[in-house]
């Protein structure tokens, strides 16, 4: 496409902008606000003389390695005439309209996020029919859901034996943080319930792996069609899953991320704390290994309703 620059220097009009203002589909996840690459073009031609990107541009070309010869369209303000190709397609979402809704657009949101597993499922289902393993699932999906729904927050999805959950969706990040606590716990006693109703079922006990964290995350809807769901993405889900999976590990039943627990009434200095290194993260995360999160059901997030 080509696009006309502005003869002011100070009055550019952005290439995203000229780019709806035509009905030419562009995406744009973040809404225009240089907070993703998804707008990004390519100039063919015209590029010479035009303004160099801004520090928050150049920081997001350099994030995702951008050749010199793409600009984001949402920040890129052209001087005089350029031809340019948008370097993603929009597909058949169209999701850069200006009508389109903030949820599919995304947000950034500092949220608190759960993940949960099972340790050693697939081990447990290996001498059971199928139909029993569907049984034993949508036994322990019903403790997760009910726990999730419980502490008022939102259920992202099922995968596998694993849940996700999010909250602070509709709340400050610290009740975020105090319902995700309340959830995990939950969880706990549902499961330990579960063992000792369908104990005769079981080869051994279902055994959690859980992990929690809070920080910043774009929240959008995705998907397509009626498989559409709110979700979210970012560094914060990779640090909560990379937390999981350190419970996992380490045969623990939670791992609570110490920028999460600052934010709750725990006491967790009985507990082990490390810090952790992630690849693709800048800095480590600091966070309490609880071998057994039956230990926190004393601490005031939920009454322990049931014997261990």
């Amino acid at each position: 496409m080509r696009h006309r620059g502005s003869a002011e220097p100070s009055g550019g009009y952005p290439v995203l902008e000229a780019s709806r203002s035509a009905g030419i589909p562009h995406p744009s996840v973040c809404g225009g606000r240089g907070r993703c690459s998804t707008c990004r073009i390519r100039v063919l031609h015209g590029l010479d003389g035009q303004p160099e990107p801004a520090p928050y541009e150049r920081a997001t070309l350099a994030r995702i390695k951008a050749s010199g010869d793409v600009r984001l369209a949402c920040q890129f303000r052209p001087l005089h005439d350029i031809s340019v190709v948008p370097v993603l397609s929009a597909g058949r979402t169209r999701i850069s309209e200006p009508g389109s809704s903030r949820a599919a657009r995304g947000q950034e949101r500092e949220i608190a996020v759960l993940f949960c597993d099972l340790r050693g499922f697939t081990s447990l289902t290996e001498r059971r029919l199928p139909f029993d393993t569907v049984f034993i699932l949508n036994r322990y999906f019903e403790v997760v859901g009910h726990a999730v729904e419980e502490a008022g927050v939102h259920l992202d999805k099922f995968i596998g034996d694993g849940a996700l959950a999010l909250f602070g969706l509709s709340a400050s990040p610290d009740l975020g943080c105090r319902q995700a606590v309340e959830a995990a716990l939950r969880i706990r006693q549902g499961v330990a319930d579960l063992n000792k109703a369908y104990g005769s079922e079981l080869e051994r006990p279902l055994q959690l792996a859980m992990s929690l964290h809070v920080g910043p995350a774009v929240v959008s809807e995705m998907g397509y069609g009626q498989a559409t769901s709110l979700t979210a993405v970012g560094d914060t889900l990779n640090a909560a899953s990379r937390l999981e999976d350190l419970a996992k590990e380490l045969d623990a039943e939670l791992v609570i991320s110490d920028d999460l627990a600052r934010r709750t009434v725990l006491d967790l200095n009985a507990h082990e704390r490390r810090t952790i290194t992630m690849r693709g993260l800048t800095a480590p995360v600091d966070a309490w290994v609880v071998r057994d999160a039956w230990t926190l059901m004393g601490q005031g997030i939920v009454s322990e309703g049931s014997e261990k």
